[in-house]
């Protein structure tokens, strides 16, 4: 059994190894004939771009894994039943699962893999990227920004809804102050004023929550004390959640949560961060048991197949995300269903073929 998982693995990873590649020249290619005109207009030079490019490989590679992973399965195993070698296998006594066996091994090693490389390499890559891509010129100029999140000193939370960069005016605030995970005070104002060197509140509401009682007052203006934040912070481009880790998108999830904001959106982001790695040993579970049944096709019709499998892979992992985004299907299960209705294909496909 060693030496046949050798050769079955032997037989798979070069194709995994080529398909990777080509996708992700391909995909450099198309991003950056859509994106010329961009690096253009923010003065970017031939080695920024190269730079921007190589940092965007690690994205690429977990993105693209599923694909070549499936490709890979389908021209493998297609291979080895187009060559009749499955079924000299199997007549030697072994079994149709200790073929595929191997393959899935290599599968779940490969997502977690991707797994990990997410979570470590992929957010410090992306984040990089970014920077890069708004160009030098862009790094230090001041931006409007929706949904700012910050942590201030002394247990501060600042949730600014929209913040204008010209005027250093905030709109839609709220400023949180924790102790020991207790809130202890909260701002709510209609407008925040960048005025005479500290911030302004106008239009709120000030309330104080000490031994179980609630006090509240409301204000027209009123004078923020404690709050070291500044413009220029409010102004810095906010993290992605792809440039963030699991650990800390549920952290940008829990204080968006502590002031009373919708986290449906981020949740999905959250979970699919777990799930989609697996993809790669979904795809290659329904891949095998596909291309067991492929002794008559060729790679044409192994590639066609495998586009059309990952284009209805991805189109369900949209709709579920869609669905989850807009709070008509549970978080966890919006994130996983793709996962769930190919990986029940795959036992299905398998469990039908003659063993």
């Amino acid at each position: 059994m060693k030496l046949l998982t050798r050769y079955i693995i032997r037989q798979f990873y070069p194709w995994l190894l080529i398909n990777l590649t080509a996708f992700i020249g391909i995909f450099i290619i198309v991003d950056l004939i859509e994106n010329l005109d961009k690096f253009i207009d923010r003065h970017l030079g031939a080695l920024q771009v190269i730079h921007y490019y190589i940092l965007y490989i690690p994205y690429i590679i977990v993105l693209m894994l599923p694909v070549a992973m499936l490709l890979s399965a389908l021209f493998s195993i297609g291979e080895l039943s187009r060559n009749n070698e499955i079924t000299a296998i199997k007549a030697s006594g072994i079994s149709l699962y200790q073929i595929v066996l191997p393959l899935l091994g290599f599968a779940l090693l490969v997502s977690l893999f991707s797994l990990s490389f997410g979570e470590t390499a992929v957010p410090i890559a992306n984040r990089l990227k970014e920077s890069i891509k708004e160009g030098s010129k862009r790094k230090t100029t001041r931006a409007d920004r929706a949904n700012v999140f910050l942590q201030d000193i002394h247990g501060q939370i600042i949730f600014v809804r929209y913040y204008n960069a010209r005027e250093k005016s905030a709109r839609d605030v709220s400023v949180q102050k924790y102790s020991d995970s207790s809130l202890v005070r909260r701002i709510d104002a209609k407008r925040m004023l960048w005025k005479d060197g500290g911030w302004e509140f106008q239009q709120g509401k000030v309330r104080e929550f000490i031994d179980g009682e609630q006090k509240e007052r409301a204000f027209v203006n009123l004078r923020a004390k404690g709050i070291t934040i500044v413009p220029n912070d409010l102004a810095k481009r906010q993290k992605k959640p792809e440039e963030m880790s699991f650990v800390q998108l549920r952290k940008y999830i829990r204080r968006a949560r502590q002031i009373g904001y919708d986290t449906t959106r981020w949740l999905v982001d959250l979970y699919m961060k777990f799930s989609f790695p697996f993809a790669n040993f979904v795809v290659v579970l329904f891949g095998a048991s596909f291309a067991i049944r492929m002794r008559h096709t060729g790679k044409t019709v192994g590639f066609a197949l495998s586009l059309i499998i990952c284009f209805l892979y991805y189109m369900v992992m949209n709709i579920g995300q869609a669905l989850g985004r807009n709070g008509m299907l549970n978080p966890v299960l919006s994130a996983w269903q793709g996962n769930v209705v190919f990986a029940a294909l795959g036992f299905f496909l398998l469990l039908k073929v003659r063993k």
